[in-house]
């Protein structure tokens, strides 16, 4: 028995000495754009008869295909990997997502349009929103699985994983009423919290280097979103993008 343990103990040393912890610099920047769908409740002028402006219904609206120009990531990489075979990675990064001015036609759960009365009769809604971003502080935990290295300087490997993401949709928000008003959805900003989920595959280069494709999926809530005319939001969006690692 005591043999036993002592052989026990051994290859358990021997595992947790081929396993290496390897500290990181990240930066990320994404692959040409993202498509993202948001949906929250906006009032429904066309279906209100009457003169009390309390009395206004709302109805959730989504905004399909809403346009992500970019997302780039910087932040600190934390890796516990064996040579070859399965590790741990961990990351705390900072992210700004950008998106662009732009025209969004807001839809019906049913897949209408929301219509509004003008002078010359009823037309779809189409909202003039304003360019916008959101900064964000992701906490990443994931899996990696190291192949066997191809050269003495190349090693290939996989891996996925989850982040928690909270921060600011910034030039979002204000208090007011559409119209008139130049400040409506340009200024402030909202709360922001959300996750991801990604896949990637990468390349290790000389132990310190390491280059990856990553394929990301992002579901965000903002507590008061108003560039779409709609108040509050829950966008879904994904992203590719090009990872680098410097690891020491």
């Amino acid at each position: 028995m005591k043999t036993i343990l002592i052989a026990l103990s051994m290859l358990a040393f021997q595992a947790q000495a081929e396993m290496q912890l390897k500290h990181g610099f990240y930066l990320s920047e994404s692959l040409g754009n993202s498509s993202a769908d948001v949906s929250g409740m906006h009032q429904d002028f066309a279906a209100f008869i009457g003169t009390n402006p309390q009395a206004i219904t709302e109805e959730n609206a989504t905004i399909y295909n809403g346009e992500i120009s970019s997302v780039r990531s910087f932040g600190y990489n934390l890796r516990y990997v064996p040579e070859v075979g399965f590790g741990y990675e961990f990351g705390a990064y900072s992210s700004k997502i950008k998106i662009p001015q732009q025209d969004a036609a807001l839809i019906h759960d049913d897949g209408t349009a929301f219509r509004a009365n003008t002078v010359s009769g009823p037309v779809d809604v189409v909202v003039n929103s304003p360019s916008s971003y959101i900064k964000t502080i992701d906490l990443y935990v994931g899996g990696l699985y190291n192949f066997a290295k191809i050269t003495d300087s190349y090693a290939p490997y996989i891996g996925a994983g989850y982040a928690k993401v909270k921060g600011d949709w910034h030039n979002s928000y204000y208090r007011g009423t559409p119209g008139d008003d130049p400040r409506y959805g340009t200024e402030g900003k909202t709360k922001v919290d959300g996750r991801y989920i990604s896949f990637k595959t990468g390349m290790n280069f000389n132990d310190h280097y390491n280059l990856e494709l990553e394929r990301a999926k992002y579901k965000l809530h903002a507590d008061s979103f108003r560039s779409f005319n709609i108040n509050g939001a829950d966008a879904e969006f994904s992203r590719t993008s090009l990872n680098f690692i410097y690891s020491f």
